[in-house]
């Protein structure tokens, strides 16, 4: 199963990162700078870097139909931002609304190859605010959603995708206190067409996909850190069935092992992180039913 998804958020709520911790061995087209947060984990992403080696989305919908078989994933990142590029450009090459049809016509081109590629397909993208659209008697309320130009593609952009999630923030989230929404929202759009994630989950969706059986595989230079986030999330659900778990306590107690067996301490808060995400998730799983009925 390939996923055609859309991440949507603001600024600095951890899209990105989250996109390298799914995919570190995904092709990125991504603006210059934009995926320095590599460091965090310690992984060196394949990049086309925005402006250089793609100028526009002539060159990523190419680049796409060419190289999607070659790797697990393709993530376009902060596409917000290159939308907005291919707008201005759209404007300069064409006179008056004719431009917006132009810029439609290729963003559907682009949808048609994300849709029907050969490997996972990530957005990541900024978020609009919902809005009022139209002139006088013929107004309308639209959710907010991706950040994109024209009111029609905020709407029309999710439409092609499988799931669509919005960061928030939830301090309640342990670990980095921003999480994954695909659950029904009033006033944003929202949404998994496979139900395969909680309505609100880990900023992780590596995690997310292992837990609906699709495979996600490390690369190889990392795939030795699996077993070590496996018995650690399985330490850290055991905590969390206690009345005042004290996950910090359990981290601190993995860490002379693992620092016995993984050189680079940023590969130990990967482990850590991953480790943390997976029993949150299982967590959840363990008790579906309860709140589901909790929910009603």
């Amino acid at each position: 199963m390939k996923l055609y998804t859309i991440t949507y958020g603001d600024s600095k709520a951890g899209k990105t990162l989250a996109a390298l911790r799914a995919h570190p061995d995904a092709l990125f087209i991504a603006l210059r700078g934009a995926l320095t947060c590599a460091n965090y984990i310690g992984v060196e992403p394949t990049v086309a870097e925005y402006g250089t080696a793609v100028k526009g989305v002539k060159d990523i919908v190419k680049l796409v139909k060419e190289v999607s078989h070659k790797y697990p994933a393709i993530v376009i990142d902060d596409f917000s931002i290159i939308a907005d590029k291919e707008l201005a450009a759209c404007k300069q090459q064409t006179q008056g609304w004719a431009a917006f049809d132009v810029f439609m016509k290729r963003i559907y081109e682009l949808q048609d190859v994300c849709r029907n590629a050969d490997c996972h397909i990530l957005k990541t993208m900024h978020q609009q605010a919902p809005k009022e659209v139209g002139q006088s008697g013929q107004k309308r309320w639209i959710k907010g959603g991706p950040m994109i130009g024209g009111w029609q593609l905020v709407e029309k952009l999710p439409a092609m995708c499988d799931v669509v999630a919005r960061v928030v923030y939830d301090k309640s989230n342990p670990g980095w206190p921003y999480v994954y929404q695909t659950g029904p929202d009033p006033d944003y759009t929202t949404g998994d067409r496979l139900a395969i994630s909680p309505e609100k989950f880990p900023l992780n969706l590596r995690e997310m996909m292992l837990a609906a059986d699709i495979d996600v595989p490390r690369p190889k230079e990392y795939e030795h850190l699996d077993a070590y986030v496996d018995a650690l999330s399985k330490e850290l659900l055991q905590e969390f069935a206690e009345k005042r778990p004290d996950v910090k306590r359990v981290l601190r107690e993995a860490l002379p092992s693992l620092s016995s067996v993984i050189d680079d301490p940023r590969h130990i808060r990967w482990v850590f992180a991953d480790a943390l995400d997976r029993a949150s998730l299982c967590d959840h799983n363990n008790n579906l039913l309860d709140g589901y009925i909790q929910s009603l």
